[in-house]
């Protein structure tokens, strides 16, 4: 009995020791959200999907570091879901994103979006693939933004703490009666510019105006119904 208790602890230390540097390896998270925005659980539409969705053209973006060790340099990565020129400007903390056109982020091989301002151990950083950053994709077109933390307030000391949330202004501009999708998702480093945090695909946050058959069918039901009622209250009289 001894000896296959002896067994079972070593093979649990084994378990342990195999797992921790995974675990210690595991960054830690921001969270976006803003105040105009409705959460959208689940949509085949992986723009939205399990993301903050406004439609408001402008906003504050509410960036939180969830855990993990203090922000020192915080990126934002600010995604169009077409080719953004001469259809939208963008403005993030009062500096234009969208224009200039061009000099658009790179989607990797393997689905990942490449933030060469954030490194790990010396090499870029690559924000993990699904949602909007997928191989091969052709739609998706992504810069990134540096976030001035020192500017929020006396108290950050130029530094995100965990626990603590900052508000950056967001203001978009349509220049097209296409619909126009844009996407926020962050990643934080320390000191030395390595990556220790990112935004998970749960907690983004995406401005999107429904389209006009989204509005149009709840719309066409209350009407529905109001007719309904007031036809029954003419035949009572």
């Amino acid at each position: 009995m001894r000896k296959k208790i002896a067994i079972l602890i070593a093979l649990s230390t084994l378990v342990l020791i195999s797992i921790t540097p995974f675990v210690m390896a595991i960054p830690g998270q921001l969270r976006l959200s803003t105040l105009d925005g409705t959460y959208v659980d689940s949509s085949e539409d992986a723009w939205i999907h399990e993301s903050y969705v406004t439609d408001n053209t402008s906003f504050d973006l509410n960036i939180t570091n969830h855990n993990g060790a203090g922000v020192h340099n915080l990126y934002l990565l600010v995604a169009v879901d077409r080719d953004p020129e001469d259809r939208v400007t963008v403005k993030i903390d009062n500096k234009e994103v969208y224009p200039p056109y061009g000099d658009y982020g790179t989607i990797l091989n393997n689905g990942k979006a490449e933030v060469p301002q954030a490194t790990v151990n010396g090499d870029p950083y690559e924000y993990p693939g699904g949602g909007i950053y997928n191989s091969g994709s052709v739609d998706t077109y992504f810069k990134v933004v540096e976030i001035e933390i020192n500017k929020r307030d006396d108290d950050y000391d130029n530094i995100l703490e965990g626990g603590k949330t900052i508000s950056v202004p967001v203001e978009i501009t349509l220049l097209t009666a296409e619909m126009v999708k844009v996407h926020f998702d962050a990643v934080g480093a320390d000191t030395t510019g390595e990556a220790i945090t990112f935004v998970p695909h749960s907690h983004d946050v995406t401005y999107d105006v429904p389209e006009f058959s989204t509005i149009a069918i709840p719309v066409a039901a209350i009407l529905g119904l109001l007719f309904f009622f007031n036809h029954r209250k003419k035949r009572g009289e």
